[in-house]
């Protein structure tokens, strides 16, 4: 924070200054030489203009992606490494396989894998005038899907109280074939994991070089969407604003963020409201894909702030084009 300060002091003033820092305490003042008007011992005016300049306390691209990109129990960053492969409910088909075909379009953008021709769903986007009745009737039936949680943050977990929100089921991997279900009690035999997925509980370090690291991986991203709360917004906005929902495990989303992104479109008191995916949502995107997925989460975090940072100089080419 720099400070500007003038002071506009008359010569008298800085020699009298200088005399009584110079001078004891108990010493008398001497009076005045013969001939001379005595010296003025009054301040004159002082002036201080401050002009304060506030630094950010923090590299805003690198708060971002801390803030809204949580570590999982691994404490790394996860992504899908199984093909994505998307099923949208609640619209009509063709509806339906506009946003399917957008998400898989980003998703090889940024060059996350994609399943071909027939899959198994895990991404599940439901459009619903009643989404929280959806999620209740769904955390009864598989509460696996609302994704790893203690069970004191279940009921605010469980809250739907924004147009479009998401859920993550993740697991964790290691590097001998083992990997589990973040938060299972034991490994779930459903549609989520093909069969055999789980082994012996994974165990060993991110980032070690000297034994077993762990990864942490997207296993299912479940989103429901409001269509009360959506009626003004066109398809082709949604499609966008779900695929980056989809792709990575976000938190946080409510508030307006300084960084460009398709998320500040939902998000409250937004005066920038992309309409599309951002450079920058492409560029942590494909940040997220490319990174070491046995490092630290720190690292992790800090690759990922580096490439949205290059993203917003219009120099740097976007990493989907």
């Amino acid at each position: 924070m720099g400070v500007v300060a003038r002071l506009h002091l008359t010569l008298s003033v800085v020699a009298g200054a200088s005399l009584l820092a110079a001078a004891p305490a108990s010493a008398a003042s001497p009076g005045p030489e013969p001939g001379k008007a005595p010296a003025s011992s009054t301040i004159g005016d002082v002036t201080v203009e401050a002009s304060q300049r506030r630094a950010p306390l923090a590299d805003p691209t690198a708060q971002f992606v801390r803030e809204h990109l949580p570590e999982g129990p691994s404490n790394q960053l996860a992504r899908f490494r199984d093909g994505v492969c998307v099923k949208v409910i609640g619209l009509e088909p063709n509806s339906g396989q506009f946003i399917a075909q957008r998400i898989a379009e980003v998703a090889r953008q940024v060059k996350a894998p994609v399943a071909d021709g027939d899959c198994k769903p895990n991404i599940h986007i439901i459009f619903s005038p009643q989404p929280q009745a959806q999620l209740d009737d769904i955390a009864k039936r598989r509460d696996l899907l609302t994704g790893f949680h203690f069970p004191s943050q279940f009921k605010r977990l469980t809250a739907v109280d924004r147009p479009v929100q998401a859920w993550y089921v993740t697991r964790t991997r290691d590097t001998v074939g083992n990997s589990w279900i973040d938060g299972a009690a034991s490994c779930p035999s459903n549609f989520l994991v093909d069969d055999g997925a789980c082994g012996d509980r994974p165990s060993g370090r991110p980032g070690s070089r000297l034994g077993a690291d762990l990864s942490s991986e997207i296993v299912h991203s479940l989103i429901l969407a409001d269509t009360r709360k959506l009626a003004d917004e066109r398809i082709e906005v949604i499609a966008d604003y779900v695929a980056v929902l989809a792709l990575a495990r976000w938190q946080g989303l409510e508030k307006c963020n300084t960084i460009p992104t398709i998320l500040n479109r939902l998000a409250e008191d937004c005066a920038d409201r992309p309409e599309t995916t951002t450079r920058q949502d492409f560029a942590l995107l494909h940040a997220l894909y490319s990174v070491q997925v046995r490092a630290l989460g720190s690292q992790q975090r800090a690759t990922i702030a580096s490439a949205v940072r290059r993203a917003t100089d219009d120099s740097h080419p976007s990493p989907a084009g």
